[in-house]
């Protein structure tokens, strides 16, 4: 992200402090996507004069996000997002947050109500009134890192809201002690029509399976459909497999007058040399949700985001651990 585009405020008139207004807002950012793991926060001094703040304030908060886990802090480098579990949870929780405050938000305009005086008194009732917890329920998640696995793990959440954690199918061939730890503490097992069978085969009876099934966006069909016969198409996902299921997705589509490419970003020479050869040959990018932004950087000529949906029978079934059925 670049740095001059934050668009944080601070308002010494509010009843929280300065550190959390700061805070707060730098998670939201980085919540939502539009500060991605791996990219560096503006250095604390050039923050601070943005905000008119002592530039101390600023490294307390980047401290503060340090010990939660959200960033790491080198000298000589900076203030970088970690690529981690507690990134993904933040990223999860803060879809839910979003959807849940918008609406929240466009109501009390309508209603003709001080969405700050809402935010106060919201607090104020959840401490008046001792409103009860909902049990949240525990979902495993089981995927390999070929695929994009932050999609499906943020429609879990999104859906569900239950507490999702991902175990990777890599990890568990080296360590099967992981796999009987994370069932241990999960009500529901969910895994992608890609690895059903092999997600089934180990866990057994122990756990009913619930299996996704992902489509592509009508709209990116059809502006595949518009290419030009013969043009080379790149499909990049985070490994070759996934890059394989997008381009079998526009197969299935009867999309076959081009010449479609698996990649992954975890292969870089063969997409270093797909962006080479797009100098002399018509070629495209299409990138998943989770390796968009690198590949773009990469070939901003190129790339165009390939965007996945649940196919309905999958968010019926997610819908029914919200229900607790």
């Amino acid at each position: 992200m670049d740095e001059h585009q934050l668009l944080i405020q601070v308002d010494p008139t509010l009843t929280y402090s300065i550190n959390t207004q700061v805070k707060e807002q730098l998670k939201w950012l980085i919540g939502i996507g539009q500060i991605q793991p791996g990219e560096l926060l503006p250095p604390a001094v050039q923050l601070a004069e943005q905000l008119g703040l002592n530039r101390n304030t600023i490294n307390a908060v980047y401290i503060q996000l340090k010990d939660e886990g959200i960033v790491s802090i080198q000298k000589g480098k900076g203030t970088e997002v970690q690529h981690n579990e507690q990134v993904r949870k933040l990223k999860q929780n803060r879809v839910v947050m979003y959807e849940l405050l918008n609406s929240m938000s466009n109501e009390a305009c309508e209603r003709q109500l001080d969405i700050r005086e809402l935010a106060v008194a919201g607090l104020a009732y959840t401490q008046l009134f001792q409103l009860p917890v909902r049990q949240v329920p525990e979902v495993l998640f089981i995927e390999c890192k070929e695929h994009d696995y932050d999609f499906y793990e943020q429609e879990i959440v999104r859906i569900t809201g239950a507490r999702t954690s991902t175990l990777y199918l890599e990890d568990i061939k080296y360590s099967p002690s992981l796999l009987e730890e994370s069932l241990s503490r999960a009500q529901y097992v969910v895994t992608t029509l890609n690895h059903e069978q092999e997600v089934q085969a180990l866990i057994g009876d122990k756990h009913e399976l619930i299996v996704l099934g992902a489509a592509v966006e009508f709209n990116a069909l059809l502006d595949l459909s518009k290419l030009q016969a013969g043009t080379k198409v790149g499909f990049v996902c985070l490994g070759l497999k996934g890059g394989q299921w997008m381009a079998a997705k526009a197969e299935e589509a009867g999309i076959d007058h081009i010449v479609t490419i698996p990649l992954g970003i975890d292969h870089p020479d063969s997409l270093r040399q797909f962006i080479a050869q797009s100098s002399s040959e018509n070629c495209r990018l299409y990138a998943s949700q989770a390796v968009y932004s690198q590949v773009q950087a990469a070939a901003p000529d190129l790339t165009v985001n390939y965007p996945m949906r649940l196919e309905a029978s999958s968010e019926s079934l997610l819908q029914s651990i919200r229900k607790g059925d």
